[in-house]
């Protein structure tokens, strides 16, 4: 049956693509730029999903670095400046999910993005990597009255692809995710694969998935449920 009542959204960073690499990169030339010691690419896959300003704040701190609020401000800038034009040297779609978008636009479901990203660097991204034209709506964190965790991020994003809450689904990699969803009465779907962070026991997930590869199954399974 087509899934033209449903509506699938989903996370950008760690979820639809692997970002780690370019935010890494433009994350240690920052960096280097201000004097200071480049952080591991496993330290700041743990910072991912906020916020490029909490990114910068959060793998300095997990590297013993203690930054002042003049300087993360400058690091921002030159992190913004240096990553916007290097958005996809080595950002790539996971595996799977091309397949995946390609089924759920064969069975007419809307689709949505619900990034904490700006809009300009979502939008960038996911044109740099042929994404775009699979999304009915990407809401960047400036573009919502509100940012994930906030359910009125994922609220918007569905309203703005013309879907309803109701035979929605939400796909992420962390808890920002999983309370956006979880507010929102809306199940969802963790990819184990993804950044993660530490709040994901405080999360109510409906499946958790390691590949998505398994995607197009889960979503399968979940639609053909009794409403």
């Amino acid at each position: 049956m087509p899934w033209s009542n449903k509506t699938v959204v989903f996370d950008l960073d760690g979820t639809l693509v692997d970002t780690a690499p370019d935010l890494h990169a433009s994350l240690c030339y920052c960096f280097k730029q201000k004097g200071l010691e480049a952080v591991s690419l496993e330290t700041i896959r743990h910072s991912i999903g906020h916020g490029a300003k909490f990114m910068i704040e959060r793998s300095a701190k997990l590297s013993g670095l203690t930054l002042s609020e003049d300087l993360v401000s400058e690091l921002h800038r030159l992190f913004l400046d240096y990553y916007v034009s290097h958005i996809a040297d080595h950002s790539r779609p996971f595996e799977g999910i091309l397949d995946c978008l390609d089924y759920c636009t064969s069975m007419n479901a809307r689709l949505a993005v619900c990034t904490n990203k700006t809009q300009v660097l979502a939008e960038e991204v996911l044109e740099t990597l042929n994404l775009s034209s699979y999304f009915h709506a990407i809401v960047g964190a400036d573009r919502a009255s509100k940012k994930k965790p906030s359910p009125a991020h994922l609220n918007e994003a569905v309203g703005l692809a013309d879907g309803l809450l109701e035979g929605s689904i939400m796909i992420g990699d962390s808890s920002t995710d999983g309370f956006a969803a979880q507010a929102s009465g809306v199940p969802f779907i963790l990819m184990t694969y993804g950044y993660l962070d530490d709040r994901l026991d405080e999360v109510n997930c409906a499946y958790r998935l390691s590949s998505a590869k398994e995607l197009i199954v889960t979503l399968e399974d979940h639609f053909s449920l009794p409403s």
